[in-house]
């Protein structure tokens, strides 16, 4: 059993650093719909403070991470991810940013063991960021492992702002994408969704939860519902560039609502923690 977890965890990595490799320091090697992923990236900065020290946990090669540095001008912001060949493209991708190369650094760790990370100097961080990084892990076990490493390198009354995909989020846009007779969307056989009954009564145990979004709810149902069954009527494939996905990335995303796996949660961890 632990070898056949020990060769599925290898496997993920190897697709990580095959990413890195073939799409270097564009935003297209950690997520393959750009609009989204900008929709994703806005909603964060949304929460970052202008001053804090911050922690961006799984950062790939840097695309977001030099984004949110750009955002807070007065931050220190460090970008640790476990793919060798993704930090070395954050590194090039930083060394051609004068304006915020000298309060940003990328270094290569694992979410498992950040608290013991000798690059990040056991420092404690105002706020840690993450996206969709747990969901690489290879278990619920190692998902909760993970969250509890991210508490450990916060500063008291420091904030985590997690952006992770859901098992009931993804379940309820299938069944809306099954009322227009569209094809079931599945989970990539590298990604584990989080459990989100169980995630958020563990996030309850150890963190205030200050927000929950699902900030992906409008952008799925008018690209994954909408724009994919017009594109069937055609005989078209959908295409993650087309216009009215760059549209719907710019309204606002319905919090009432839970038709996409992708939300974000802002956790607060107590002073005297």
């Amino acid at each position: 059993m632990q070898t056949g977890a020990l060769m599925n965890e290898r496997a993920v990595k190897q697709f990580w650093d095959d990413q890195a490799e073939a799409f270097k320091d564009s935003d297209l090697a950690t997520a393959p719909d750009h609009y989204y992923r900008e929709m994703e990236i806005t909603r964060i900065m949304a929460h970052l403070s202008n001053g804090h020290t911050i922690l961006d946990v799984g950062c790939g090669n840097g695309y977001s991470t030099l984004r949110f540095a750009a955002a807070v001008p007065s931050s220190r912001i460090v970008g640790v991810d476990y793919s060798e060949p993704m930090i070395r493209y954050a590194n090039a991708a930083l060394a051609k940013r004068a304006d915020i190369e000298s309060r940003t650094a990328f270094v290569v760790g694992n979410v498992l063991s950040l608290s013991s990370n000798l690059a990040i100097n056991k420092e404690k961080f105002d706020t840690v960021v993450s996206e969709r990084c747990l969901i690489n892990l290879q278990n619920w076990g190692e998902q909760r492992a993970a969250l509890l490493q991210m508490r450990q390198v916060l500063k008291p009354g420091g904030r985590i702002i997690l952006t992770e995909n859901t098992q009931e989020g993804l379940a309820s846009l299938n069944a809306l994408r099954a009322q227009f007779d569209l094809p079931t969307i599945g989970v990539r056989w590298h990604n584990n969704y989080l459990p989100q009954q169980e995630l958020e009564k563990f996030l309850s145990e150890h963190f205030t939860i200050e927000a929950i979004e699902n900030i992906g709810n409008l952008y799925y149902i008018i690209s994954r519902v909408v724009y994919a069954k017009l594109a069937a009527l055609e005989g078209k494939e959908p295409e993650y560039f087309h216009p009215i996905n760059k549209i719907a990335a710019q309204l606002p995303s319905l919090p009432d609502y839970q038709y996409s796996p992708n939300f974000i949660y802002v956790l607060r961890l107590g002073k005297n923690a």
